[in-house]
């Protein structure tokens, strides 16, 4: 869609071929220097702007604490799981000194010393993590402040411009998010206003930077640069009160798949029959 709004901008529309009829869609030709004096400058600003705000967020990003135990229980459980999904894979032996040191009555990890089970009213009165909900306070309202202020420079310095055309006809339900600030009842619902091009490179600004880092660096561009995610409050529920799984719960279930597990060695004699094959194979 970037492509086709970009090529529309650049190019301008032309007149349709003659039709038959009385009826005919007349065409506005856009002004070249549109492109070079609203389309591209509104372009470059606010991509600018988005790649400052998601590098100033990752300076400033307060890390987060992880305690030892969690990461105990995390590496513990991602063993099991590993265990559960590669059983057939180990032979019978080694699958159950592994399933013993998990399940084994009394002694084992998954049931020696459990978790408490969680209290629904003592994680309300624990509240969550105030540092968490303040550095996602500090983002949305970065976040807000920016975009306000770029949105104010758009609308008020181009406000009433058509910019670029889609190379599709739309419908007259598109009409007042594709033209907004621009009046006009009889303009076609295709022209776009400078005000959606805003709108559109403001959404679309997450992904191209979000390319660009992964070509720069290894590292993932984060959620909570996401003009979405910021402006539908995305990550609160990590800091709510009583967020996370039960991991009471979360063990005993655990312990429950890998009881039931009824192991098969795939791997049993594999040599002989390699070597089978590779006998038949050399006959032929």
């Amino acid at each position: 869609l970037a492509c086709s709004f970009w090529f529309a901008a650049a190019f301008f529309t032309a007149p349709d071929p003659p039709r038959r009829g009385p009826a005919r869609r007349r065409m506005i030709l856009l002004d070249p220097k549109i492109r070079d004096y609203v389309l591209l400058p509104i372009f470059l600003v606010v991509v600018l702007i988005s790649a400052l705000r998601s590098n100033l967020m990752t300076i400033f990003k307060s890390e987060t604490k992880v305690e030892l135990k969690d990461v105990k229980q995390n590496n513990m459980l991602s063993r099991c799981r590993a265990l559960r999904q590669n059983a057939h894979m180990i032979p019978e032996k080694a699958f159950k000194c592994r399933k013993a040191y998990f399940v084994k009555s009394k002694e084992g990890v998954l049931v020696k010393s459990p978790p408490k089970p969680k209290d629904p009213m003592e994680a309300l009165q624990a509240g969550g993590d105030p540092m968490m909900a303040m550095g996602m306070m500090k983002n949305q309202m970065f976040f807000m402040v920016s975009q306000g202020l770029l949105a104010y420079w758009v609308s008020h310095l181009f406000s009433g411009f058509l910019v670029a055309k889609t190379p599709f006809p739309l419908t007259f339900q598109f009409k007042s998010m594709m033209q907004r600030g621009v009046e006009v009842q009889a303009l076609e619902p295709g022209y776009v206003s400078s005000l959606c091009w805003y709108m559109f490179v403001m959404m679309s600004s997450y992904s191209m930077i979000g390319l660009v880092q992964s070509f720069l660096s290894k590292t993932d561009a984060s959620d909570e640069d996401n003009p979405m995610m910021v402006m539908m409050g995305g990550g609160m529920n990590a800091a709510m009160p009583g967020g996370g799984p039960d991991m009471s719960k979360v063990y005993k279930q655990e312990q429950e798949s890998l009881e039931m597990i009824n192991h098969e060695f795939v791997l049993e004699n594999i040599e002989t029959e390699l070597w089978r094959k590779w006998r038949a194979e050399r006959n032929r």
